[in-house]
C-alpha cells in the first residue's frame, strides 16, 4: 500500500468569510468571529498552539508567520474526530497516537497558493482549572485560623516529594501548571483540617476567604487546542479514494433512506433522497463551504462527495436523526444504519477535502 500523510481535517467553518481575506481582517474579527484565542495577548481565554516533531511549541500567529507562501490560508472547523485508535499506524510518533486517543473539537486545512502544504491534527487541552501560584497557596494557608494544621497536613501530604526543604520551599518551586494536580490534593485535606457541617462550627469570614481564593479560573471552563505535525500512515488506516467513498456514502443513505420510509418517517426519507442527489448534482458556491472548495480547485467529484456528506450530517442533539428511538428488530437496525452513515460520512469529508493535496 502506498504511503500517505494521515488525514485529520474536516472541514471550513460556515459562514467563516473573514478568514478569506485575512490580510484584510483584524485578528480580533477572527478571534471573535471563533470564539478562540490565536494570539498570546488575547483577550480570549482559549488558545491555539502549534507544535513541531520535537514538541516546540508556538502561538498561531507565530507559526503562520513563519510560512514561507505569503498565501497560506488556515481554516478551522469543527469535528467529529475518530476515537478508535485500533487502525492506527504503529509508525506514526507517539504524540500523534496519543492525539488521536483524545479525540478533539476542532480541525484545521491550510492551503498555500490554493494547495494543501501541511497537515495536521488537533488535540484539546485541558484548561488550567486554577491560576494560583505556590507562593499564593503558601500565604493563603498560613493565614488561616487552623494554619499550623494546615502545614503538618501538607507534610504528611507532600511526605517524600519534600525532599528534605520545607513546605513553602516546595510550592515556590512548583509551576502554575504543577500546582494544578497540589491544589486538587490541598482541597481533600480540608475535611481533616477544617471539617464542616455535622456540628462543627462555621466560620464564616474564613469560608468566604476560602470561597474566594479557590474560585475556579476565569478560563477554566474554555477549549484550548494545540495542533499537532501529522506524519505517514499506511492507506487502509487512514483514508479511501473518492470513488470507495462515494460507494460507501451511496449505500448508507439508500440504506437508511429506505429504513426511514418503512417507518413512515417522510421528512427523514425526502432529507436522505436529497442528499443522494447531491451526488450527481452540478455543485454551486451557494454556500461558504462549496465557494471555498471550488475556489481552492477541488475536482467537481470531490465537492459532490463533500456537498452530499454535508447534508447527510444529521447527528446533533434535540430533533436530530439520533434523537430518535425505535423498539424491538428495529432498535438495532436503526443503530447499525445510523453508524453506517456516520462513518461513510466521516471517510467522505477526508477523501473530498484531502483531494486538494494530490
Amino acid at each position: 500500500m502506498r504511503p500517505l500523510d494521515v488525514c485529520t481535517t474536516l472541514l471550513v467553518t460556515t459562514g467563516n468569510r473573514a478568514l478569506r481575506e485575512p490580510t484584510r481582517i483584524r485578528w480580533e474579527d477572527i478571534e471573535e468571529f471563533m470564539s478562540i484565542a490565536l494570539r498570546p495577548e488575547s483577550r480570549l481565554y482559549s488558545r491555539v498552539t502549534m507544535r513541531d516533531e520535537q514538541g516546540g511549541r508556538r502561538s498561531f500567529q507565530e507559526w503562520l508567520a513563519s510560512q514561507a507562501s505569503p498565501q497560506a490560508r488556515l481554516w478551522f472547523a469543527p469535528g467529529p474526530w475518530e476515537t478508535d485508535t485500533a487502525g492506527a499506524s504503529e509508525e506514526l510518533p507517539t504524540h500523534i497516537r496519543e492525539g488521536f486517543a483524545g479525540g478533539g473539537g476542532m480541525g484545521l486545512l491550510l492551503f498555500t497558493d490554493g494547495r494543501r502544504s501541511e497537515r495536521f491534527m488537533p488535540r484539546e487541552v485541558q484548561p488550567r482549572l486554577y491560576e494560583i501560584t505556590g507562593r499564593q497557596l503558601y500565604e493563603f494557608y498560613r493565614g488561616r485560623k487552623r494554619a499550623e494544621a494546615w502545614e503538618e497536613a501538607l507534610k504528611r501530604e507532600l511526605g517524600p516529594e519534600l525532599g528534605g526543604r520545607s513546605v513553602r520551599a516546595f510550592l515556590e518551586s512548583r509551576s502554575v501548571d504543577d500546582m494544578q494536580e497540589i491544589m486538587q490534593r490541598f482541597m481533600s485535606l480540608v475535611v481533616e483540617v477544617e471539617p464542616v457541617g455535622n456540628g462543627h462550627e462555621v466560620d464564616t469570614d474564613e469560608t468566604v476567604k476560602w470561597n474566594t481564593f479557590v474560585a475556579a479560573a476565569p478560563g477554566s471552563n474554555s477549549l484550548s487546542f494545540e495542533y499537532l505535525p501529522v506524519g505517514s500512515g499506511d492507506a487502509a488506516a487512514t483514508e479511501q479514494g473518492l470513488s470507495a467513498c462515494r460507494s460507501s456514502l451511496a449505500s448508507a443513505l439508500e440504506a437508511v433512506r429506505a429504513f426511514a420510509e418503512r417507518q413512515g418517517l417522510k421528512y427523514w426519507s425526502k432529507h436522505f433522497r436529497r442528499c443522494l442527489l447531491r451526488l450527481s448534482l452540478e455543485p454551486q458556491p451557494l454556500e461558504d463551504l462549496l465557494e471555498l472548495l471550488l475556489i481552492n480547485g477541488l475536482p467537481v467529484p470531490a465537492v459532490q462527495l463533500v456537498n452530499a456528506a454535508m447534508a447527510a450530517d444529521v447527528f446533533g442533539g434535540m430533533g436530530s436523526w439520533n434523537d430518535l428511538a425505535f423498539d424491538g428488530p428495529d432498535a438495532k437496525q436503526y443503530e447499525h444504519l445510523s453508524n453506517q452513515l456516520l462513518q461513510a460520512m466521516k471517510a467522505a469529508f477526508r477523501a473530498g477535502i484531502n483531494s486538494s493535496a494530490t
